[in-house]
């Protein structure tokens, strides 16, 4: 052995060991970890409980101990475990992972491979849906749903971390997946989010058998089921009922015969009872009301109707109308035709009885493969001479036909291939697939031998025995004969559906379950083997099972006394309904808020309360008017709460005194209670103060007869007058003389200063044009600014006004005279 290959060797051996060593690090690392087979127990422990689907709950709990375990699952792609870091696609039919970049790989291959093999050299083909399925179970899914993202198994987050005390590829929260599709159960599942189906819905419901004869509470995701006993329900005949166990669905058809006239009375024929309703295929020829035509019609029932010849009749056009009696008809009219073709245009033609002729319109028409265009008359149909390149269904051969769709015809080939027989070749054209079954004839019996069918060689191993109407041969060990009589058939006879009929010890109530003395039990292993081969098959053994417990229907009232329930023999007792007690308590004012319970001592009951809880809240009787206080009593009691003895301090009238009365008083008490009994300090409308003493409401109804002062219109005569009749307006002091001569006074007075005014303005416009001048000639003057002495007048009030006066004098000389002399 030479040098080179020993070193070769031995770096290889160490390549080797550091590989197993990391592997060895990587599997411990992430799937040697401990898992506690009682948690998944209690979890699901609930679920099993009350019957329901345990097949599906099965199937939750395994796929849950797979991901709980700690085993590497292998992706059926790569062949490689999947880590609990990667990111995955998790199949919704058979729940398997994938890693997430297989899955897309996987997916785009085949949707590219199915694409590749609808092209062709020529355009036309017929679209087909391209899909892509699951690796494992084969499940069907659209190109829309090639996975994008990593998402957790219940698909609320996307890319969930990893966190060591959650499942893999869990995101933590809650699934809230809808248990069932249907309109039946809107539960949600809640589990945390987990892989595989949710479970079965744990939700207790009331439910009914098939045949509904039968009410219990049973779990949602079973709330159907069979009773075992007559369905009876009346058929669609009317006439009969069914005679089949407790079944779901509709009945099957009667299946008794009788005779049966057809619809229109002309035949009486022995047929199923299942269809009442025939025709015999001869026409009616009942008379029109008319007389001169019959019906045509094929056997009906009901009226023939009026006469179709007679009545609100139109030419073929539809352009000329009126009433026609028979026998009378209604000719064709010289007007165009106009009646819409199928292509929507009209047609050309006079009025004329029967379908229009074709369409002859010239219109611009593709072929049917749509490669060519041609001018043609509407109605003609357009074909080209261009070949199709596409493949037949079969995948092997060509279409070839002239101017094709897209949807080529079946091969017309033979296939010529050897038969699974070994004996004969395939006659049939061909086909895509394995060829059928070789046709040549063999006789199949049924397990008496004394049916048997013929069928095609080749197909006996994989056709079923005919079904034999003959009674079965076999006998039950129960002895039950006669309440199991059945066909011949294959393999075990089916359960007895005698019904046990024992009475049960603790009820005098008979057993109404089937017979069970020869049961065939199924005993599988307890406890779940370490390696695969300490795995061992179920066993089966036939023994006898006693009597389940006893479903009859009690009718049981709860604690309270409030409603009545319906509960199986076995399980009856009373219960709380859960409603409040209702019953009054001693204050007369509430009722017990407590739960459901006794109403009296019960020995059968002695941790159920009989009595009421005594009533712990306040008074809430509404006190009178004006009390804002509490009850003197505090606690609720019966009767009318005692009289408010509080002293209120309140105000009297005016608002000036403050009194003090008693609660109790206050709601009743009179207008002299809250007066003060002194004098109103408010002010009347006309602003004197009011002389009534303390009162309520606005001071009214007093005449104020304080003297006010009152003035004429000049305000040159002043009185003394009483307030009420100055706002009544009852008296008015008038101007006189004196007046007139004030006024006139005023007048000169305003005059005369008016051209002082005047004066003095005249002067101040000179000196300032003398001062302008004197700028403008541009010498230097001594200038000295005379002083302006006011004329101060000291004359008295008689030198001042005397034109005034002698004018007023003389004015009324005139009149003096006038009067004197005109009257």
């Amino acid at each position: 052995m030479s040098r080179k290959y020993r070193d070769a060797a031995a770096s290889l051996q160490l390549s080797v060991q550091r590989h197993l060593q990391e592997f060895s690090e990587l599997s411990s690392s992430e799937n040697d970890e401990p898992y506690d087979a009682s948690v998944l127990e209690e979890v699901l422990q609930r679920y099993c409980k009350g019957g329901g689907d345990r097949r599906m709950l099965n199937r939750t709990k395994n796929i849950l101990e797979e991901a709980l375990s700690g085993n590497p699952i292998t992706c059926l792609i790569c062949i490689s475990s999947v880590k609990r870091t990667d990111a995955i696609w998790t199949c919704g039919h058979c729940y398997c992972y994938f890693h997430l970049t297989c899955v897309q790989k996987w997916s785009i291959d085949s949707v590219t491979l199915r694409s590749d093999e609808n092209e062709g050299p020529v355009s036309i083909v017929k679209p087909q849906k391209t899909e892509w399925c699951c690796p494992k179970c084969r499940f069907t899914y659209n190109k829309s749903d090639i996975p994008r993202k990593y998402y957790c198994f219940c698909g609320k987050n996307d890319d969930p971390t990893f966190h060591p005390w959650l499942i893999p590829h869990s995101c933590g929260e809650i699934c809230e997946k809808r248990l069932s599709t249907g309109d039946s159960c809107k539960h949600k599942c809640l589990l945390l989010c987990h892989p595989g189906p949710c479970p079965p819905c744990p939700q207790t419901v009331n439910g009914t058998c098939y045949c509904e004869k039968e009410f219990k509470k049973v779990r949602c995701s079973a709330a159907k089921w069979s009773c075992n006993q007559t369905c009876q329900k009346t058929l669609l005949c009317k006439t009969h009922k069914c005679e089949d166990v407790c079944h779901e669905g509709e009945c099957p058809p009667c299946h008794f015969s009788s005779s049966q006239s057809c619809n229109c009375g002309a035949e009486i024929a022995h047929r199923p009872c299942n269809d009442p309703h025939w025709q015999c295929q001869r026409p009616c020829q009942k008379s029109y009301p008319c007389g001169y035509h019959k019906c045509e019609k094929v056997c009906h029932s009901g009226n023939c109707g009026p006469c179709p010849s007679s009545g609100n009749q139109s030419c073929p056009c539809g352009a000329n109308k009126r009433y026609v009696e028979c026998p009378d008809t209604i000719e064709t009219c010289l007007g165009t035709c106009n009646k819409k073709h199928d292509c929507e245009h009209t047609c050309p033609e006079k009025c004329h009885k029967g379908p229009c002729p074709p369409c002859q319109v010239l219109v611009q028409k593709k072929c049917q493969c749509g490669t060519h265009l041609r001018s043609l008359p509407c109605s003609k149909e357009f074909r080209c001479e261009t070949k199709c390149r596409g493949t037949r269904p079969c995948r092997k051969h060509s279409c070839g036909r002239k101017c094709c769709n897209g949807n080529c015809p079946p091969c017309e080939k033979i296939c010529d291939k050897q038969l699974q027989c070994g004996r004969h070749r395939c006659t049939n054209i061909c086909h895509l697939g394995p060829c059928y079954p070789c046709p040549q004839e063999i006789k199949v019996p049924c397990n008496c031998k004394k049916t048997f069918k013929t069928v095609p060689c080749g197909r006996y191993k994989m056709i079923k025995p005919p079904r034999c109407t003959l009674p079965c041969h076999l006998k039950y060990k129960c002895g039950h004969v006669d309440e199991n009589k059945h066909s011949c058939h294959f393999g075990e006879c089916p359960p007895c559906k005698a019904v046990c009929g024992k009475k049960y010890n603790k009820c005098e109530h008979y057993c109404k379950s089937t017979c069970h003395k020869y049961v065939l039990v199924v005993f599988r292993q307890v406890k779940k083997p370490a390696t695969p081969w300490e795995a061992q098959r179920p066993k089966t053994k036939i023994t006898a099972l006693d009597c389940p417990p006893c479903e009859t229907p009690l009718q049981l009232i709860c604690f309270g006394e409030h409603e009545t329930d319906t509960q199986a023999c076995h399980s009856a007792k009373r219960r709380s309904c859960g409603r409040e007690c209702g019953k009054p308590l001693t204050c007369g004012n509430h009722k017990c808020t407590l739960e459901c319970h006794l109403l009296r001592e019960d020995p059968a009951y002695r941790d159920v309360p009989s009595v009421c809880k005594p009533c712990d809240k306040p008074c809430l009787v509404s006190r009178p008017e004006k009390c804002t206080h509490k009850c003197p009593k505090g606690a609720c009691h019966p009767g009318p709460c005692p009289p408010c003895e509080i002293l209120e301090r309140v105000a009297c009238h005016c608002n000036v005194t403050e009194l003090y009365i008693r609660c109790r008083q206050l709601s009743v008490a009179a207008e002299d209670m809250l007066s003060c009994k002194q004098q109103c300090p408010k002010s009347l409308v006309c602003g004197h103060r009011c002389k009534n003493t303390c009162h309520s409401g606005p001071c009214t109804n007093q005449i104020c007869t304080k003297k006010t002062k009152a003035y004429c219109v000049c305000r040159n005569i002043k009185k003394e007058l009483p307030c009420n009749l100055i706002r009544n307006g009852e008296t008015k002091i008038e101007c006189d003389e004196s007046c007139e001569k004030k006024k006139l006074a005023a007048k000169l007075e305003k005059e005369m200063e008016e051209q002082r005014q005047k004066k003095l303005e005249e002067e101040k416009n000179r000196r300032e044009l003398a001062e302008y001048e004197w700028k403008l000639s541009g010498k230097k003057k001594n200038y000295k600014e005379k002083k302006i002495i006011p004329n101060k007048d000291n004359r008295n009030m008689l030198q001042k006004n005397w034109i005034p006066i002698i004018s007023v004098i003389v004015v009324m000389l005139a009149l003096c005279i006038y009067c004197v002399l005109y009257n």
